[in-house]
């Protein structure tokens, strides 16, 4: 009888779940639509639901032991919760889409409570209400930069105050042969005078050490001001206080007589709710680049842009001028702006291939426009041959123009499908032809999502982060199917095989199967290892069908249902926790409809009972 028992449990074990290998198969010949893939998940979600009420949940309360299977669910659940997350912080995130992105709210999350209350450190902030705060923090952005990498250069206008979340800076002097001035750490801010007076920066500001900062943007703080008044106040008192004086006269070289009427002037644009006047223009030549966008040479994004669209990016650059020989960008170094030559002369040089002849570069020529799309590091040294002028386009200010032109980001999305990005990233930086490819998708992807999804550096990090990926990946598969199994084992000691519990398992394994391996594919794994995963994974349920037809043959009922409960409580948690969330991620609103079609399916097998 036991025998039997077993064979029937490790039978059913196997037909529950060969749609775990069979959806990695369908994965390889065929990718479906994000919303076809949603409606397969939540029909399968659907079934497992109806499944578990029916031949689960149902038969308990029949038979009088509601309050043991009550228990084993909410202790089923707690411990599905806790090994998830336990293996979420080890990589296990990646196995699906919806648990990645919430791993990377949940750390962004704990990221920005950490900013809150460095801001509230900076004096001009500490008498805002936490809602004003929490209004200003909506809008910071986080940022990493490797060590030895210029966060700003001298004369440049501000973008946004600093803070260090984790590194160290260097904030250096270029009057005095660019000699360390200041050395910063966690939580120190910087960039503060130029932010607050519209100064540009007197310093350079180097990362000593890898280094991630959160930058508030210029735009908000002013946007706040003219709705706070304890913020109007408070840069009022900040603007008279001998700090700025000092900072305008000694760093600015601005006359006292100048400092004291520009004060005045600031103060009486402040209290009428406007961003005071910069103390010092920053030039851009606007007009001259406006003219002339739509012929800049080695970058196609800016040639079809409407005379609006034009006029707004010429109004985000700023120009700058610089002597023989100066260096703009070393090879290695991260792009976090291109350049658009007016005059002069700038030679690429790749020093890591003497036999390569540098490229020279004059007027309506960009540069570094190729890292700076693709978010990569520079493959060339740039110099300037001659004394050069140039425009400057900045990460930041590329990335608000995006959101507000259409045009331009269209432009954008065509260019980085094209050859000649597939073959810059292969050739330059290293790619291989599957990962450019994976690249563009995600990139394409974000721009399309017009909402906050992690970055592809920071999930590129976050990946090389957690090196035992994979092992954490298969362990929560593992962790998803092992109460499936026990729930087989438990359902064939006390009733025959159930069509609908059966059905519900297979009819949720194949979308969850097919959906994860999609995801993991398009993350690198390779095929064999993904089918590798799921295969073993049926193995698994198998041999745990027939484990747990042995364990529960022999026990009491009040344990019987106990653990029948803690495996049915992990299996329901784990459908709300990944099924569904990846279902809603995909689809959107298809998902309830889809969810009770399959609830029905599963129903339906009932009626061949």
């Amino acid at each position: 009888m036991f025998s039997f028992l077993v064979l029937q449990a490790l039978a059913m074990g196997l037909i529950s779940a060969c749609s775990l290998p069979l959806g990695a198969l369908t994965a390889r010949f065929w990718q479906p639509r994000e919303r076809a893939l949603a409606f397969l998940m939540a029909f399968g979600a659907g079934a497992l639901l109806s499944a578990l009420a029916i031949d689960l949940v149902n038969p308990a309360v029949e038979a009088g032991h509601f309050y043991p299977l009550a228990f084993g669910c909410i202790l089923g659940g707690l411990l599905f919760l806790s090994l998830n997350q336990l293996l979420n912080n080890y990589g296990g995130f990646l196995r699906k889409d919806s648990i990645t992105a919430h791993y990377f709210r949940a750390r962004q999350r704990r990221r920005f409570k950490r900013m809150l209350s460095n801001m509230g450190r900076i004096d001009v902030f500490q008498q805002l209400a936490p809602g004003e705060i929490q209004q200003l923090a909506n809008s910071v952005f986080s940022r990493k930069y490797p060590a030895r990498t210029r966060v700003y250069h001298s004369r440049e206008p501000s973008e946004g105050l600093y803070i260090i979340e984790e590194g160290e800076v260097e904030l250096l002097d270029p009057e005095q042969n660019a000699r360390v001035v200041k050395r910063l750490t966690k939580n120190d801010a910087f960039g503060r005078m130029a932010f607050f007076t519209g100064a540009p920066h007197a310093t350079i500001a180097l990362t000593k050490t890898d280094t991630r900062l959160w930058i508030l943007p210029k735009t908000a703080f002013d946007q706040l001001l003219k709705t706070s008044p304890t913020l109007v106040e408070a840069v009022k008192q900040f603007l008279k206080s001998h700090e700025i004086a000092f900072y305008l006269q000694k760093r600015q070289g601005i006359s006292p007589k100048n400092v004291k009427a520009w004060v005045k002037r600031a103060v009486e644009e402040i209290e009428t709710r406007s961003a005071p006047q910069e103390v010092i223009s920053v030039e851009r030549k606007d007009q001259e680049l406006e003219h002339i966008l739509t012929q800049v040479r080695r970058v196609p994004i800016f040639q079809d842009l409407s005379p609006e669209d034009t006029r707004a990016i010429a109004g985000r650059v700023f120009c700058k001028r610089h002597p023989k020989g100066h260096t703009f960008f070393h090879q290695g170094e991260l792009a976090d702006r291109m350049y658009i030559i007016e005059s002069g002369e700038v030679a690429l040089i790749d020093r890591t291939n003497p036999q390569r002849q540098p490229l020279t570069l004059g007027e309506r020529d960009a540069f570094g426009s190729l890292s700076f799309l693709t978010g990569t590091f520079h493959t060339a040294t740039a110099i300037a041959n001659t004394e050069t002028t140039v425009w400057v386009l900045r990460e930041q200010d590329f990335n608000q123009l995006l959101q507000k032109s259409p045009l331009l980001e269209r432009a954008v999305k065509h260019f980085l499908q094209e050859g000649e990005v597939f073959h810059y990233l292969q050739e330059r930086q290293n790619f291989d032809l599957d990962q450019a490819a994976r690249w563009t998708r995600k990139v394409i992807k974000i721009m399309d999502a017009g909402q906050f999804i992690p970055s592809a550096a920071e999930m590129r990090d976050a990946i090389q982060e957690h090196r035992s990926a994979p092992l954490a990946i298969w362990l929560g598969l593992m962790l998803d199917d092992i109460p499936e199994s026990l729930v087989i084992g438990s359902s064939l000691v006390h009733s025959q095989v159930s069509f609908s519990l059966m059905a519900g398992l297979f009819l949720s394994n194949y979308p969850e199967a097919l959906s994860s391996s999609v995801g993991m594919m398009q993350q690198g794994f390779p095929f064999r290892r993904v089918m590798m995963m799921w295969s073993s994974l049926t193995v698994v349920t198998a041999v745990g069908a027939a484990l747990g037809s042995l364990f529960f043959a022999s026990v009491s009922p009040f344990l019987f249902f106990f653990v029948e409960g803690l495996a049915a409580g992990c299996v329901l948690t784990m459908v709300v926790e990944t099924m569904l969330p990846e279902a809603y991620l995909k689809g959107g609103s298809i998902i309830g409809f889809s969810t009770l079609i399959g609830f029905l399916a599963a129903l339906f097998f009932k009626t061949f009972e």
